[in-house]
Formats: C-alpha cells, structure tokens, sequence
C-alpha cells in the first residue's frame, strides 16, 4: 500500500481532536476524503500534514552576505523585532534566498518550536507518525502576476509577489487587509492586475460585489480551493531538530548505510566539532572583550556586573520609550505563560491584573507537582513565577532574577 494520508491541523488540534483529511494514492488522486477524529482516520503507508491558519507566519528578511552556516543566528537577529516571542524559541524554515548588491533577501516560514515538537509527538503517540510537515500559507495557490486569495471556513490566505499573509476572519473583514496592500503595492508601482479569489467548496462569496470590493482593482473568480492539492512543491518544516522525527522510508534508512563510511563520517564529525570547540574558545575573550567595550560605549559610567542581563535592562528602556514590545510588557509575558503551560494554557486563566511590569494570574486547580513543572519551565525563559495560595490561587510573573 503507497497511499498517503494527508492531515489540515488547526491551532486548536489536538483539544479539538477533529481534523480534516483526505486520502490519496500515488498519482495524488484523492481516493477519499472527510473531517472526523483519529479513530476513524484511514490507513495509508504514509502520513502527511499541512499546518492550517495562522500556526505559521510568512516572513521576508534582509540578510548580510555571508557563510550559510551563520544563516540562523543571523535570521534570527533580522526577525527579532517581528517576533512575539524569542528568536530561540521559534523553527524557521528558509524557503527562498534571492542575492543582492545588498546582501540576500530571505524567505521564511516561522513556526513555533514546542507547538511543532507537540504536534509530531502527538501524531507519533497515535501512530501516525508525519513523514512531513507544511505550512498551509505555503500550498495556497499563488500567480506570478495576480495576486490570490483562498478562502476556506474562516480563514483567508493572500499569496502575492513571492510572499504569504493569513488573514483570520470571514472575507469581508479581510478586504480592507488586502485594500491596504494592494495600495502600498500601487505606491511601489507593484500593483497586480487583478486579485483571484479561490474559494473552498461549500463556501459562498456571493454577497461580495466583485466590481467594488477592491477599489481600483479587479476581483475575479478562480479555481475551486482544495487544501491538498499543492504540496508537491512545498518546504517539509521537520528539518534540523526535528528531521530524525520524520516517518516514512527514512525512519531506518541509516541500516542501509555501509558500516565504514558511517565510521569515517563520525571521525570526521568529531574533528570538525573538536576544531570548533578549540576556535570557539580563542574567540571567547575576544568576545568577552567586545562586550565590555559596546557596555561601556553604551551605558556609560555605569559598573559591569553582568553586562548582558544590564544591556538587556536598557533594551527594554528603549523599547518602551519608543513605543515598542518589550520581554516584560503584559503581551510577552502572557506569551512567555501560554508557552510553557503548553495545551493545559487553554481557559487555564480566570483573572489577570498587570502593573509595575508585573503579571498577575489567578490559576485555579494548580497541584504542587504543576506548579513545580510549572516553575521550572517560566525559569528556564528567565521569569520569576511566585505563587500564593488562598481563596483564588494565584500566580506571579516577572522578569526579575530570583536572590
């Protein structure tokens, strides 16, 4: 059996364990298709799934030319300030690369990392181990020289000029989104010719006027959106850490491998990872150097104690002095809480009260062995959590170190 089953996951997957599938054979003929929970899943030799909505963001991110091995750390720079949460934090998968006089224009996809290894893990516990990983904004249909816009229950992909937005909400909310796009791109003198709207079976767009929806720019009806059909061209997101996750014929394709040449890669392997150790610590005190001399360029008069965790304290000075997000504002904190309660942040919160940089949760239901996980994970995202008992407990979140 070569068949492939393919999965759409939302964010709400798996508390809402009903996803839709559909079933296909080698020629990506669907052989069936539905929306049921696990259960009632069809066998097939291999599993496959689609991140559907807003689990995966479309970025674009100007780069300096340069060695590809540097590429994460320096993506990660680049996207900082776009980023709800820390760059460390978040998978990303570069998907195109365009070379400029300038430096690389980089395409990627950012995903978070405990919501994907929760999702194989999830699937992997159910037997249905993913052979690969795709990013729905990714499969949407897209036109070189119209822009498109899919549409499926309440979500709204925009495919224009090599990049992706998903737009969450009915279309009719979504237009002005794309009404203020289409006329930065007119500004540019990048505007499409038209906007082609592909909708999902079973969804109704009748009541938009396609002569006036978008102004200055004609709206036209394009082929059926079907979730699964483009994903012979997409980016697998299960690479790096996650690419020994992937199922299928690779699960034990290294036993194929001749015994001497995987000797020969593992002594190669440890020379190199010996060679940058010994380089990585003659460029330690050079770096240490450095620091001191940016800290004292940059908060002058002031001792250094720890200058990283100091530097980081005037970061977010002025952050907030220019209107900007900083790691202790209320959004980042509550991000910082959803992310290491996991699922069990879902209706997990009754009340929250934030001040003096300081949130505040009443967290109802929380046993001493929870809360302990639960201390254990905000510490290692350098938060200090306090809880109190009493009527409502409650949990305390700040971004102050612990004495």
């Amino acid at each position: 059996m070569s068949n492939r089953l393919l999965l759409l996951l939302d964010e709400n997957w798996p508390q809402s364990p009903a996803a839709s599938w559909v079933l296909l054979d080698e020629g990506n003929r669907p052989l069936s298709e539905g929306q049921s929970e696990p259960r009632h899943w069809p066998a097939a030799a291999r599993c496959e799934v689609i991140l559907g909505g807003a689990q995966c963001i479309w970025h674009e991110a100007r780069l300096p030319k340069g060695a590809r091995r540097d590429e994460a750390r320096l993506l990660g720079y680049a996207l900082e300030d776009r980023l709800l949460r820390e760059p460390d934090s978040q998978h990303l998968t570069v998907i195109a690369r365009e070379t400029r006089n300038d430096g690389v224009l980089a395409a990627v996809l950012v995903v978070g990392r405990d919501r994907l290894r929760a999702l194989v893990a999830q699937l992997e516990a159910i037997g249905r181990q993913p052979s690969a990983v795709y990013a729905e904004i990714e499969t949407a249909p897209a036109s070189n020289a119209n822009w498109s816009l899919s549409l499926r229950d309440e979500v709204v992909l925009l495919r224009h000029e090599a990049a992706g937005e998903v737009i969450d909400g009915p279309l009719s909310q979504a237009l002005p989104i794309v009404e203020h796009a289409l006329a930065a791109a007119r500004a540019a003198n990048r505007a499409p010719e038209a906007v082609v709207l592909h909708l999902a079976p079973g969804v109704n767009a009748s009541p938009l006027d396609h002569d006036t929806a978008l102004p200055g720019t004609a709206l036209r009806s394009g082929a059926p959106y079907l979730w699964w059909q483009n994903t012979a061209g997409a980016h697998n997101l299960l690479h790096d850490e996650f690419a020994s996750r992937a199922g299928g014929a690779g699960a034990f394709a290294w036993l194929r491998k001749p015994a001497l040449l995987a000797a020969a890669a593992a002594s190669t392997l440890l020379l190199a990872t010996l060679g940058e150790v010994l380089w990585q610590k003659s460029r330690l005190s050079g770096i240490e150097e450095r620091m001191h001399r940016i800290f004292v360029t940059a908060v002058p008069n002031t001792p250094a104690i720890a200058p990283a965790a100091q530097l980081a304290r005037q970061l977010n000075l002025k952050r907030s002095e220019n209107g900007r997000l900083s790691d202790d504002d209320l959004l980042a904190l509550l991000a910082a809480y959803g992310e290491a309660r996991g699922v069990e942040a879902r209706n997990s919160v009754t009340d929250l009260r934030y001040a003096n940089h300081r949130l505040e949760l009443a967290v109802p239901g929380l046993d001493a062995q929870q809360r302990a996980v639960l201390g254990e994970r905000l510490a290692s995202r350098g938060l200090r959590a306090v809880f109190s008992d009493g009527q409502s407990p409650r949990l305390t979140l700040s971004r102050e170190v612990a004495q």
